[in-house]
């Protein structure tokens, strides 16, 4: 019996187009996890695993690494969004492990030293020594959800009539997003794939910054980070402060332009 997990279409740049090279696809078989690669744009939930490409199991260490000492314990994970590895980005590594590994130490500083534009972090879930979630609060939605249901691209939305008032609207969350950046910089770390879905709006509509497993002290290669296409630039492969302040002016542009022209990024 097999048990589809995910899947998520992967697409890429060619000659200034945005193409669809295939779609990756997690599994489960007889109790092992498998990671895979089909050529067509799988949807569904039923998969002929003799059509698949690149099939590989992934073993539980790859991705839940042993808890460091002097890291939070979770009080009550049932109580809270718990942010698992995305699988679907395993390569055969244990880069994974080393990415929550990375994320963790972001969020051991935030916990510390937490902000209201910051995601609040409770600490780890973890089973035999090991982490298999870090334990976030629970938020009901990201700035694309709110103001860009159908997920237009940016040039798009820019120039959609439909969304100019929401776009209007959430213009008032830019000062506290970029509030939440310094205060990220200000504890030594940069975040590097600030865009709308890494934005959520908590219950009293304050923008709060999300999603820690790109962040990195300055100076980090980004070379295997899994950064958001269109929302950063390509050429930049180490970790800056102006990566992040890049990502919020392009973020501006996206609320406040006039002109898919205003983008630094393209889209």
């Amino acid at each position: 019996m097999i048990e589809v997990l995910k899947t998520a279409q992967c697409f890429a740049p060619v000659d200034g187009s945005v193409e669809f090279m295939y779609t990756r696809i997690l599994f489960r078989q007889d109790g092992i996890t498998f990671c895979a690669r089909s050529p067509d744009r799988f949807g569904g939930r039923e998969v002929d695993v003799n059509k698949l490409e690149n099939v590989r199991p992934i073993p539980s260490e790859s991705y839940c690494p042993l808890l460091p000492s002097n890291c939070a314990i979770a009080p009550d994970p049932d109580r809270c969004y718990i942010k698992k590895p995305n699988l679907t980005s395993f390569d055969g590594g244990e880069d994974l492990a080393s990415f929550v590994l990375q994320e963790l130490a972001t969020c051991e500083i935030i916990r510390k030293q937490p902000h209201r534009n910051i995601a609040t972090y409770y600490g780890c879930q973890i089973s035999d020594g090991r982490i298999i979630g870090l334990c976030f609060e629970r938020y009901r939605e990201n700035l694309m959800d709110r103001i860009n249901p159908g997920h237009l691209n940016k040039s798009m939305f820019i120039l959609s009539g439909d969304r100019a008032a929401e776009r209007k609207k959430a213009a008032h969350y830019l000062p506290g997003i970029e509030q939440g950046i310094r205060h990220l910089h200000g504890l030594g770390r940069i975040h590097n794939d600030i865009n709308p879905a890494n934005i959520v709006i908590s219950e009293d509509d304050t923008p709060v910054i999300i999603d820690f497993d790109t962040s990195s002290v300055p100076g980090t290669e980004l070379d295997k980070a899994k950064r958001t296409y269109g929302w950063f630039d390509p050429h930049v492969c180490v970790s800056q402060k102006s990566n992040d302040f890049d990502a919020l002016a392009e973020l501006r542009v996206w609320l406040t332009g006039s002109s898919p022209a205003e983008f630094q990024f393209g889209w």
